[in-house]
């Protein structure tokens, strides 16, 4: 009897992409930043660090078009690469497009899909510099790739957080997430979530947020929060090679009536912890200057919620008891 090959999880995946990017590389020098963070980094002729990042939606995994209209794609698209960029610290510039589109979808639909998209990007100032369209022969895919820049001394990673920093995290937690399951499964009731709903279809970017923090040099680490808190600070704690603790008391959850909240079937908390794509961002900053972060930025809240240790893995205290925090949010590989 043969042994079907047992599939590797999303971070199993990027590491073993890693090891093999790294074989093969070739002989010139190697970027300043590569395959493991929000973003790559590479110099050039301005002395300024360029970024890069790439993102695919397909549908089905990542829309559906029962509820997205055209519009609520393209703006998604473009949203989620302008968070990896934001994650950095970085100013994002240009992006190219690859579209494969089934034939029922006409050039008017593609039109308004691409409507959505540069209405977000006149919005950050962000260009659209080319790409390619084809045939898809069931579903629709679209993979952006964006170009921004950031200077060397105010890049973020996720890799220099250290014992002792606290974590911070702007925004709400879970919205994405109560939206997706509204749309999905209580359409009737969107009209209740409308916050929440729109946070799904068309995600806010960190831009200003990620750029700010960048240049006032407070930040140690940072991560966008795409997978969910729990599964994207263990991201940002193993590449940092360290712990984390978090407070549940001190999670910004998504604010939901009582009335409301009875037709979900989770808590608040664990939309928060697992839901994923809030594309918030996490990061730390050394406690001496905790007290420089502002409560907001740009209408903005700015929680903290945690602590880094030295200890490996990641905690939360809730209930006057201390439990383990698996990676528990969103993963395209898991079983």
């Amino acid at each position: 009897m043969s042994v079907r090959p047992r599939l590797d999880t999303e971070a199993q995946l990027i590491k073993r992409i890693q090891r093999l990017s790294s074989r093969f590389a070739p002989s010139r020098p190697r970027p300043f930043l590569s395959i493991g963070d929000d973003a790559a980094a590479f110099k050039n002729a301005t002395n300024s660090l360029t970024l890069v990042s790439t993102d695919a939606l397909v549908e089905r995994i990542h829309f559906d078009l029962k509820y997205f209209t055209p519009e609520d794609v393209g703006w998604k698209a473009l949203a989620v690469n302008l968070s990896d960029i934001a994650a950095m610290g970085g100013r994002p510039l240009y992006f190219t497009t690859s579209l494969a589109l089934p034939k029922d979808k006409n050039s008017r639909w593609t039109e308004r899909l691409y409507q959505g998209m540069l209405q977000l990007a006149e919005k950050v100032k962000v260009c659209l510099i080319g790409g390619d369209t084809c045939s898809s022969p069931g579903g629709i895919f679209l993979d952006l790739t964006i170009i921004g820049e950031v200077n060397p001394s105010q890049i973020l990673t996720r890799q220099g957080a250290h014992p002792g920093d606290v974590l911070f995290v702007t925004g709400e937690l879970g919205c994405a997430a109560i939206g997706l399951e509204v749309l999905r499964d209580h359409s009737k009731l969107a009209k209740r979530f409308r916050k929440e709903t729109r946070r799904h279809l068309r995600p806010e970017p960190r831009s200003d947020i990620g750029r700010f923090l960048a240049s006032r040099r407070y930040v140690s680490a940072m991560i966008d929060i795409s997978d969910g808190l729990s599964t994207d600070l263990h991201h940002l704690c193993e590449q940092s090679q360290v712990g984390a603790v978090i407070d549940a008391t001190e999670v910004p959850l998504a604010h939901v009536s009582q009335k409301a909240g009875s037709s979900l079937s989770k808590s608040l908390l664990d939309y928060a912890l697992r839901g994923g794509e809030d594309y918030e961002l996490l990061f730390t900053v050394a406690p001496e200057v905790r007290t420089r972060i502002p409560k907001s930025i740009g209408g903005v809240l700015i929680r903290e919620i945690g602590q880094i240790t030295a200890e490996s893995g990641c905690w939360i205290n809730q209930e006057e008891r201390r439990r383990k925090l698996l990676p528990s949010g969103f993963d395209h590989f898991a079983r």
